[in-house]
């Protein structure tokens, strides 16, 4: 008797991990497929105005506004630079500031004398 409740024990337990399997395989199922629609919806959308979507512009600006934190940022060099000739650091040199006077009272020799 042990023995055949054992048997049918295992084949209730069988068929109820079955079927939470075919509902997690549906519900997984239907989220992607809402995704998909979704996503079909919105690129159509925007295929028809013209317009890109606020994620791709909204994203786009933050990666721009954080590419002065990275590693390598040189002012002036990114992608957004128009026209700008890079240079190696090798053409780039550090010199001393010093104040430069102009002096008002040394006479100037390009002025003629009337």
């Amino acid at each position: 008797m042990n023995l055949l409740f054992e048997l049918v024990a295992s084949i209730v337990r069988g068929a109820v991990k079955l079927v939470l399997l075919v509902f997690a395989a549906v519900f997984a199922l239907s989220v992607l497929c809402a995704g998909l629609l979704v996503v079909a919806v919105l690129v159509l959308r925007f295929l028809v105005t013209g317009r890109k979507p606020a994620v791709v512009t909204t994203f786009t600006r933050f990666n721009q506004a954080a590419q002065q934190f990275r590693p390598g940022f040189r002012p002036g060099f990114g992608p957004g630079a128009a026209s700008v000739s890079r240079t190696d650091s090798a053409d780039i040199v550090d010199v001393e500031a010093h104040e430069v006077r102009a002096v008002l009272s040394a006479p100037n020799p390009n002025k003629t004398a009337d």
